[in-house]
């Protein structure tokens, strides 16, 4: 949600009444908790914190589902993450997590599914609010790079499998065919502009998209002093360093600066040369980029071999 609450005027607190008309005037509705809809979770997430049950599995599986069940759903695709930058890093806790949702979707009469994907990387372009809220519209307008080639992969994926779940389409490739023939005719961008235009935010981002972006930070670029290739990027401690500078919350709290963020210039397996801009962060001023600068630097191992084996976005199907 903090990422939608980046385009000014977004509404995510929807009164029931106010889902059901976005629901009919669009087709699709964005809404967090609110004291209407799953009004324990917020109190049960503090007891959580403070007790250190936060990664317990039945818990976590408590909070998410209760907002999904709460919506009268039909049918449920999640995505859940794996590797350095997610809550559960190890492909085995995560499949633990993604059995033990579907499970509890299913048995409440709700076709359940989970896609598994990797997150030992960024997963697209950028990493922050209002960036990745560019990235995402920048997808939907069709001005693609290679660099945000995951985003759009994992997107479809979820997309399709959604459409399969509710009897749309009759397989994963005819969906994706569908989801992939929307997104050409700038047909998906309309639909986008119309939900933000029921939310009340500024539906001007899907005519020119750099409106989301501040003229006012500062970009500071992240080099390496070593030649090879990209073996290892520690996803985490990126996502860590931008919540630091205000990007993300480090108590409940906190509040969020929309702006702030990273560009990922180089990815898995690339091979760098000394001097070569790894990342490039988006800050408000020096302070912030002396906090962060060597955590950030030290998120990527280099290596003098290019890593073996392709790297695999989608680990698992649930």
């Amino acid at each position: 949600l903090d990422k939608l609450e980046a385009i000014r005027g977004y509404n995510v607190n929807l009164s029931t009444e106010e889902f059901k008309e976005t629901l009919k005037t669009c087709g699709f509705a964005m809404s967090g908790q609110t004291a209407k809809i799953a009004p324990a979770d917020k109190k049960l997430y503090a007891l959580r914190d403070a007790t250190a049950t936060v990664e317990s599995i039945p818990l976590i599986v408590a909070s998410i589902m209760s907002k999904k069940l709460a919506e009268g759903l039909d049918a449920l695709v999640l995505d859940v993450k794996t590797g350095s930058g997610a809550f559960m890093q190890n492909l085995d806790d995560a499949k633990n997590l993604a059995a033990a949702l579907c499970q509890t979707g299913n048995a409440f009469g709700v076709k359940t599914e989970a896609v598994i994907s990797d997150m030992n990387q960024p997963l697209g372009k950028f990493v922050g609010n209002a960036l990745e809220v560019f990235e995402c519209v920048k997808i939907l307008r069709g001005e693609i790079d290679e660099q945000m080639l995951q985003t759009l992969e994992l997107s479809i994926e979820l997309a399709a499998r959604m459409l399969v779940l509710c009897g749309v389409e009759n397989t994963v490739q005819s969906s994706k065919f569908k989801v992939q023939s929307v997104l050409d005719s700038g047909a998906a961008l309309e639909k986008f502009r119309q939900n933000i235009e029921c939310q009340s935010g500024a539906a001007e981002i899907c005519d020119n998209p750099e409106t989301l972006l501040d003229k006012d930070l500062i970009e500071v670029e992240i080099k390496t002093e070593k030649t090879g290739f990209i073996a290892e990027i520690d996803a985490g401690a990126i996502g860590e360093s931008i919540s630091r500078i205000g990007g993300g919350r480090i108590k409940v709290e906190d509040k969020i600066d929309f702006a702030v963020g990273y560009e990922c210039v180089k990815k898995l397996g690339d091979r760098v040369k000394s001097g070569e801009t790894l990342g490039v962060i988006f800050c408000r001023n020096k302070t912030q980029t002396h906090l962060i600068y060597e955590k950030l630097a030290n998120a990527y191992k280099i290596d003098d071999e290019k890593p073996s084996g392709k790297f695999e976005l989608i680990k698992e199907i649930i």
